[in-house]
């Protein structure tokens, strides 16, 4: 025990009080043992792993023989372990003893009963098991066992089925259409919200199936019949389907219910609970009403009851929930800061959480400069984790927030850079002008890693959704606007971009106009003629009228600097602007590439003769 233990005194301590127990009383020794054995008291103990075999009869006197112990006993394989009071390592790493799982141990075919099919699904999808005959078969029992089965536990198979990632339309239809046509009250908000988890795990459409759940949840609401679990949950899961285009806009009135529900029995809600139905309110859009409004307070004061259930899941939603929604609760921003500055739960956070987190600390604008520093550390930490569309919401809200992490905006240049094609070419259009437009803001001037971004943009095929012709030409001039900021100039991009305005320029608006012109003057890309021409006419008419005063400056030095004469604008520009003159306002004939020429600079006076 000395040589297999640190603390042998412990271990002898541990024997001699079982060989104590083991001389004081025999009751638990079979009638074939030997009076008084002391193995016994050691097997039931726990000391020995297997019984010992009875070596004498029972008629043979009481003496004291020698314990054989095992070479190796259990407890002593992890004796830090025992002594500790953690498991033993009987309990440890599953070995070949184990009982295989329940979906290797049992054949799919020969189930007969819904209880088993369950554990067996079950087992499967916690271990990412993707036979598809397996499956397959577990289809077949399942829609054999419909007839026999509660909604309930139709319900609870198909989250399995979706928890795998299986795709059976057979049996979503018809489990569905068992559900649908099963009483009022067989179906419980529970049963309800697992209907709608599984169909919006797996993207599934089914307008019958998903309309009746709506009905199902607003009639439970009605009556009283629905628990907390359930309604988060199926407030949260019609939202997912309504974002992914599998569900229509739920009625007005089931969502009003929902919000007027969770405001009246917040104490009945947990905090889990509650973020589900703040992530539903995102989902949703909820902003600007009044019950939205007051909802929202409401989580907010429990969420700062209960500051320490926290996770850094629920963080992150409530901040950005509070963020989207347009709600602003000091009282929520300081509850989130406060545990997020703790590095355990900040240590939790998911690239996607992370990104999220610090959306809606930027959105109201917090000037909290040393939890936004920890925040940009934890991003470096899983920068390799992210994609494109969470690095461009990282480093937009740091640039938003006015962090400037050099270390962090460094290494997802080099990232970018050091990429695949296709990992960039995965952002949609809007994602990567974001990412364009955040290393602009933070005057990120690499040139390779800009020329990355335009041989992106410039690789987009007809198959994607949203290409150059096709964007809205608000995209369209932020692009254009990013690599301005830091006086990039890509020739082929900025050549696709005028082909598209050309085609397009009615739906350029004046603000856009104002932004094109500012952009290209910084860069001096003098646009082809047909867009000149139309840019003219466009300055020529009475929309000048609409321009503000800054508007109308940085108009007027943008044409300046490309050696564009508008006398339309020069004009306004004096009605509007009198002490400007022509010469530093507008015209002056300077075309790009020719700045001002500065006289040679004159030596600094001392300060004794600046005093005098």
């Amino acid at each position: 025990c000395s040589v297999m233990l640190k603390d042998g005194r412990a271990c002898s301590r541990l024997l001699s009080s079982h060989w104590t127990k083991a001389s004081k009383s025999s009751s638990t020794a079979p009638a074939n043992a030997c009076s008084g054995s002391a193995e016994w008291h050691f097997f039931h103990a726990g000391v020995l792993d297997c019984p010992p075999t009875p070596s004498c009869p029972s008629d043979r006197p009481n003496t004291r023989r020698p314990i054989h112990l095992p070479s190796v006993p259990s407890f002593l394989r992890d004796g830090r372990r025992f002594l500790s009071g953690k498991a033993t390592s009987s309990h440890s790493a599953p070995n070949s003893d184990d009982p295989p799982a329940a979906h290797l141990a049992y054949k799919v075919k020969d189930i007969k009963d819904v209880s088993t099919l369950l554990l067996v699904a079950r087992s499967a999808a916690l271990s990412d098991y993707d036979d598809p005959k397996f499956w397959r078969h577990c289809s077949l029992v399942a829609q054999r066992l419909i007839s026999v089965a509660s909604p309930s536990e139709l319900s609870q198979l198909l989250v399995a089925v979706a928890d795998a990632n299986v795709q059976d339309d057979e049996l979503m239809y018809n489990i569905g259409d068992a559900c649908v046509a099963c009483s009022k009250n067989d179906l419980d908000t529970d049963t309800v919200a697992r209907l709608l988890q599984a169909h919006a795990q797996l993207e599934f459409r089914n307008d019958r199936v998903v309309d009746r759940m709506k009905e199902a949840l607003y009639e439970q609401m009605q009556e009283s019949r629905a628990t907390a679990s359930g309604l988060a949950a199926s407030y949260l899961h019609l939202a997912k389907l309504m974002q992914a285009g599998c569900t229509l806009r739920p009625s007005e009135d089931l969502l009003e219910a929902v919000v007027r529900m969770v405001s009246q029995h917040l104490s009945f809600f947990t905090v889990p609970q509650l973020s589900q139905v703040l992530e539903g309110h995102v989902l949703f859009g909820m902003r600007g009403d009044r019950q939205t409004a007051g909802l929202l307070t409401g989580i907010g004061s429990v969420f700062a009851k209960n500051a320490e259930e926290l996770s850094a899941k629920d963080c992150a939603i409530a901040i950005k929930g509070f963020a989207k929604c347009r709600v602003h609760d000091e009282h929520l921003m300081n509850t989130v800061a406060n545990r997020l500055r703790e590095r355990g739960v900040r240590e939790d956070l998911e690239p996607t959480q992370l990104s999220d987190s610090l959306y809606g600390f930027a959105k109201f604008t917090c000037q909290d400069t040393a939890l936004l520093d920890l925040l940009s550390i934890e991003a470096r930490r899983c920068l390799h984790l992210m994609d494109v569309a969470t690095l461009s919401q990282v480093v937009a809200s740091l640039a938003k927030a006015g962090v400037s992490s050099q270390v962090l905006t460094n290494r997802a240049a080099s990232l970018i850079k050091r990429a695949d094609d296709s990992w960039l070419d995965e952002a949609t259009l809007p994602q990567l002008q974001v990412l364009n437009m955040a290393f602009g803001k933070l005057q990120v001037s690499d040139g390779p890693l800009f020329e990355a971004c335009a041989a992106s943009y410039l690789r987009r095929s007809g198959l994607e959704a949203v290409t150059l012709p096709t964007a809205s030409t608000e995209l369209l001039v932020n692009v254009i606007h990013a690599f301005a900021k830091v006086h990039h100039f890509h020739a082929d991009l900025f050549s696709a971009i005028n082909s598209v305005l050309i085609d397009r320029f009615d739906e350029v608006s004046m603000t856009d106009l104002v932004k094109y012109l500012h952009a290209i003057s910084k860069v001096e890309h003098l646009p082809p003629p047909p867009l000149q021409q139309r840019i003219l006419e466009r300055l020529e008419s009475d929309k000048l009228n609409t321009l503000g005063v800054f508007d109308l400056l940085k108009v007027a030095t943008a044409v300046r600097r490309l050696g564009i004469r508008v006398p339309s604008l020069e004009s306004h520009v004096s009605v509007v602007l009198p002490h400007e003159n022509d010469s530093s306002a507008v015209g002056g004939g300077l075309g790009p590439g020719r700045r001002l020429k500065r006289g040679p600079k004159k030596r600094r006076q001392s300060a004794r003769k600046r005093k005098w």
